[in-house]
């Protein structure tokens, strides 16, 4: 998914409730945001003609693909860069994700079916393992999308899981797999199987593992302490060795309300209250690099804003595109007021909400990763039913966007991985069938229909 902090709150889209009760814990803070750099700035606009190298995305040497977009570079008072990318009229992709392997199955039950993916590494080779979490298990797959082994089961014993909700690839090729619940972070080989646990458990169950392996030396794991946000940093013992405390708009001085927050539908019930994500709205997406910066959304904002912010120097880069705005169609709003409906009369309730706070447009992000080659890679929505990627170089230039055309959606509870010119990612199909798909990054056919 899009790597919020609060990633557990948001498990599903506007279906979603969060329940209160007066006797548990106060209400849910308000997500803390960064400043926002609004102030005059100095700049020096420059054009570039972006020949985008096949080099500068994926370090082959094939023919280059063309796109002539504005970037203007200047830095604000803060010391921030900030970089915006202004596309010509012509926006099509640049490239398409050709899927050239898919592993997956409708039925059979076996190692190849997936009921719920909630990691997916890719090895040096091309092999790949999942972890497939409504059984407990990492299931290794050759290049070739054959099955090689499978370890781990539910349970307490060594080895075993009782709530594994990520993966990660670390040193030597291991797979480092968190499970909170059964407090240790356990370690793996992938072809030999389990090899030791740390201790571990932060109390910080999140739905799907937002940590991220740094440097191969560190574990950075945002969290929410219930005050602030920040990011616990752990060595290679799962020992904590590190809080970093993440910046503020001062919200955190102000008495939360539940019933006046931004992002949510407010409702009083004799238990307490039940707060529903508003669709559409913008909640922020954050995510941390492998070299430790946090790349990140403000909550509230509709615009195409991210800004990188790194321990010790605050944010350093701010990447600013100005594509126009996908609009919420009328078809679109309809089915999730509908669906918000049903939920509210599942639960005896017949009141109804104020409509009119669903956004007219889409979030401008709807995800960020980055490649093996730390490039950039912003999933963004589009007017139909294809996915859609933007992606930058380290600096915030604008490289190009890729295309996995119609008929697959991006599951975004998994984290693609992306090498070269090929990219691994998990989807689903029209009837939710789970795949992991190999697609390799070729120019995109630009010519008239």
């Amino acid at each position: 998914m899009g790597h919020n902090f609060f990633s557990f709150f948001l498990f599903f889209f506007f279906s979603t409730v969060i329940s209160v009760s007066p006797q548990g814990v106060n209400g849910a803070q308000q997500i803390a945001t960064e400043l926002r750099l609004s102030m005059k700035r100095t700049c020096t606009i420059v054009m570039t003609l972006l020949a985008v190298a096949w080099i500068a995305l994926t370090g082959c040497s094939d023919t280059a693909s063309q796109s002539e977009w504005t970037t203007v570079r200047d830095t604000l008072p803060s010391g921030a860069v900030h970089v915006t990318n202004i596309p010509t009229a012509d926006v099509s992709p640049t490239w398409s994700l050709v899927e050239e392997l898919r592993v997956g199955s409708v039925d059979g039950g076996g190692p190849d079916m997936f009921g719920y993916l909630k990691g997916l590494v890719v090895l040096d080779g091309g092999a790949f393992v999942v972890l497939e979490s409504q059984v407990q298990e990492l299931r290794v797959f050759g290049p070739d999308g054959t099955h090689i082994v499978t370890h781990g089961r539910k349970g307490q014993g060594p080895g075993e899981f009782v709530n594994a909700n990520g993966l990660m690839l670390g040193p030597e090729g291991r797979l480092w797999v968190p499970d909170a619940r059964n407090g240790r972070m356990s370690v793996f080989g992938a072809e030999d199987g389990f090899i030791e646990s740390f201790p571990f458990s932060d109390g910080n169950f999140g739905w799907v593992w937002n940590g991220t392996m740094v440097a191969g030396s560190r574990i950075y794991r945002p969290v929410w302490d219930g005050i602030q946000e920040q990011i616990h940093v752990y060595d290679l013992t799962m020992k904590r060795i590190d809080s970093v405390l993440l910046p503020t708009d001062g919200a955190e001085d102000e008495e939360y309300d539940p019933r006046s927050q931004p992002g949510t539908f407010y409702l009083e019930r004799n238990s307490g209250y039940n707060l529903f994500l508003i669709p559409f709205f913008p909640s922020g997406i954050s995510f941390i690099d492998s070299r430790g910066a946090r790349w990140f959304t403000q909550e509230g904002d509709p615009e195409y804003r991210i800004r990188r912010w790194q321990p010790g120097s605050g944010t350093t880069l701010l990447v600013e595109t100005r594509r126009l705005p996908v609009p919420v169609h009328m078809a679109e709003r309809d089915s999730v007021i509908y669906e918000m409906r049903q939920s509210l009369l599942s639960m005896g309730v017949g009141r109804q909400f104020d409509w009119s706070r669903i956004p007219n447009v889409k979030p401008a992000v709807e995800d960020i990763f980055e490649s093996v080659e730390n490039n950039l890679w912003v999933r963004i929505p589009s007017d139909g039913d294809e996915v859609l990627f933007d992606v930058y170089s380290e600096n915030g230039a604008y490289l190009g966007t890729a295309s996995l055309g119609s008929g697959l959606n991006h599951f975004d509870s998994v984290i693609p991985v992306v090498r070269g010119d090929l990219v691994w990612l998990v989807v689903t199909d029209e009837l939710d069938v789970s795949y992991v798909v190999r697609a390799r990054i070729t120019p995109a056919d630009r010519s008239p229909s």
